[in-house]
């Protein structure tokens, strides 16, 4: 088959792409390398840069290379900050998506999207999440993704394509962006404790985040664009089954470098949810997800490539609406502005 997989250069859209043409598929990749890599593109891909929130050039692109399966990957996921941009995330969430989806059904040959969610639509409910309950974001980037799961919805109904919603939560591995500071806490800690700078805990550091090491999520993303009937308008939890505090997080990273770094406790970011967790039943039933490496061994081959690859630069990035209520850290107080924001030669 044919696949369409945007944010093929991102960390996640480059192992989903990468599965699919090592099984034979053709894939297509769309990336604006805004926040991917060119070397994550893997081998076999065609590649193209195209920044999605310009729908001409995205239909363009799409009609000339029709899909029968789209895995939507691309995002600006940066979830605590986006109540500071979100213009950039409106674009390249919800638009982006529209814009690859409008074309898509106009091709008359796609069978399937994958839309890859978040579990940011629960917002602040008790957990663990399961997916029989309601959509409640509190923040610009649930937003978003709420809307892309029920603009997916609505136009199947009208449409009549197939689809599956996956709600990832906290994937990290190999090949993720240890560069940026607004997102992925792993990566985050690696690179701090490479570069030699302190820790930054939000709040006090005890609440509650399930992880999902990529080499345990990526057979259950691969099986999710099968074209079975038991998946399609199916909405799955795919992640990490055992909740872990940040404190605990903290020290198992630190624990991989051999380190003992400096931790300095910040203010809660606004609208963040204390604790956030997923079931993973249906992931079990449906994906046959199973944690065969689980955190700790995830966190410590994540290390290891994160040596290999040594310190990088943070991407600098003025937020749209600058607050006292931002963190600091994201108002490039702390950064090193002499720091070349080129990706480094892989």
């Amino acid at each position: 088959m044919r696949f369409l997989v945007t944010g093929v250069a991102g960390f996640m859209g480059g192992h989903v792409a990468e599965g699919l043409a090592q099984a034979g598929h053709e894939v297509v990749g769309l990336d604006d390398l805004s926040g991917g890599f060119k070397e994550n593109v893997p081998a076999g891909v065609e590649f193209f840069e195209v920044d999605l929130r310009d729908a001409a050039r995205t239909e363009a692109v799409v009609r000339d290379h029709p899909p029968e399966v789209v895995c939507h990957l691309a995002a600006n996921a940066r979830e605590g900050a986006s109540q500071f941009q979100p213009r950039d995330v409106c674009g390249r969430n919800l638009m982006a998506y529209a814009n690859v989806l409008v074309p898509a059904i106009r091709s008359g040959m796609m069978k399937k999207v994958v839309v890859y969610s978040s579990m940011a639509v629960y917002g602040d409910q008790e957990p663990p999440f399961d997916e029989t309950m309601p959509r409640r974001p509190v923040d610009v980037y649930g937003v978003n993704k709420t809307a892309m799961e029920e603009m997916t919805e609505i136009l199947a109904d009208v449409h009549e394509f197939m689809y599956t919603i996956i709600r990832p939560h906290n994937v990290f591995g190999e090949r993720q962006s240890l560069r940026d500071p607004f997102r992925n806490v792993v990566g985050i800690f690696m690179n701090r404790i490479m570069r030699g700078e302190p820790l930054y805990v939000y709040g006090d550091g005890e609440q509650k985040r399930a992880f999902s090491y990529i080499g345990d999520s990526l057979p259950a993303f691969l099986r999710a664009v099968e074209l079975r009937p038991d998946l399609d308008r199916q909405i799955v939890n795919v992640g990490g089954e055992e909740p872990v505090t940040i404190n605990a997080l903290l020290k198992m990273v630190a624990a991989d470098f051999d380190a003992t770094p400096e931790v300095i406790h910040l203010p809660d970011r606004p609208r963040e949810v204390k604790n956030a967790y997923c079931t993973a039943e249906k992931s079990v039933k449906l994906l046959a997800y199973e944690e065969s490496f689980g955190l700790e061994k995830g966190i410590r081959l994540m290390a290891e490539w994160a040596r290999s690859q040594g310190p990088q630069p943070w991407r600098e990035e003025a937020l749209e609406l600058p607050s006292d209520k931002a963190p600091y850290i994201w108002m490039n107080d702390d950064r090193d502005t002499t720091a070349s924001d080129t990706p480094p030669e892989p």
